[in-house]
């Protein structure tokens, strides 16, 4: 049995130590203040909702427990019948889900941008690491991934693919739209990436607290990446570097970023953790617009 804790379990654990909270009273009687908890990718979820038709968000929330269900079919490594892991098992998938596509032609700006450092291609490594085995490390490289709008392949036999940077981002987001598209646009998101929006009773603004200070993500995503938020059997962080084929080196402690999207902050916060000094440095003048707050 697999000896390590996941990664989604603690963030959840970290954002709830952090503070994320709105500054007010829920004293407002006209305000429908809803607490929601379930599972999304195998971890517990939760989302605080303020609304005045209950009965139209409990419509709403139907239609978002599905697409948490849809979304587990594509991204979920644990599922044996997810697409991800139909494409692990035969190295070829055709007529991929959008949603597919779309992650691994993000990742592949990510693994651009770090030079090689973020690498999708890295779950032989969670692999060996999990399981005591050797690294099989010829499959490893973005190289091996062939992808079109009708098909997407594996060119090596040993490569595999992990969209877990990636897949709470886009799950939080997809939520987030649902609810918004839906008219409850005062919400707050935690996937273990997270996403808030619009405003807490009263008027007042979300804000999240990181070691005293206080910054506000009112409209906007957030995400953590900590080397010890998953404990694998051989003590190596889950937070790998695929140009050298092993855990990353000199990680910060606490990664958090914030963006425009939950996507992108999750996206961003494993890059910047997985590579060196001078690729974190171009991430933070590439992404003027974007909060990195790093714990050393």
């Amino acid at each position: 049995m697999q000896n390590f804790i996941t990664r989604r379990n603690i963030i959840k654990i970290t954002a709830s130590a952090i503070g994320l909270f709105p500054y007010s009273s829920f004293a407002e009687k006209k305000i429908y203040n809803y607490y929601w908890r379930g599972f999304a990718l195998g971890n517990p979820v939760e989302m605080k909702i303020y609304t005045k038709n209950q009965r139209h968000l409990e419509k709403i929330l139907t239609i978002v427990t599905s697409e948490i269900d849809r979304l587990n079919k594509i991204f979920y490594l644990q599922d044996a019948s997810s697409k991800i892991n139909l494409l692990n098992k035969t190295k070829i998938l055709l007529n991929p889900d959008q949603e597919l596509l779309n992650a691994i032609y993000l990742s592949e700006k990510f693994f651009i941008i770090s030079k090689g450092s973020f690498d999708i291609t890295v779950q032989p490594i969670w692999n060996a690491y999990s399981s005591g085995k050797k690294i099989i490390s010829d499959g490893i490289g973005f190289n091996n991934i062939e992808i079109s709008k009708n098909k997407i392949a594996l060119l090596n036999k040993n490569t595999e693919i992990t969209l877990n940077s990636l897949a709470q981002g886009i799950l939080t987001d997809r939520i987030h739209e649902i609810l918004l598209n839906s008219g409850i646009k005062n919400h707050l998101i935690n996937f273990g990436e997270g996403k808030s929006s619009g405003l807490a009773p009263h008027a007042k603004k979300w804000l999240l607290s990181i070691d005293n200070n206080t910054i506000d993500i009112t409209n906007k995503g957030f995400s953590v990446s900590e080397p010890n938020s998953t404990i694998l059997p051989n003590k190596k962080s889950h937070l790998f570097n695929a140009s050298i084929y092993t855990s990353a080196l000199d990680i910060p402690s606490k990664t958090t970023v914030i963006a425009n999207s939950a996507t992108l902050a999750d996206g961003l916060s494993t890059t910047y953790a997985v590579s060196n000094k001078i690729i974190r440095e171009n991430l933070v003048k590439s992404f003027s617009e974007v909060q990195f707050i790093i714990n050393t």
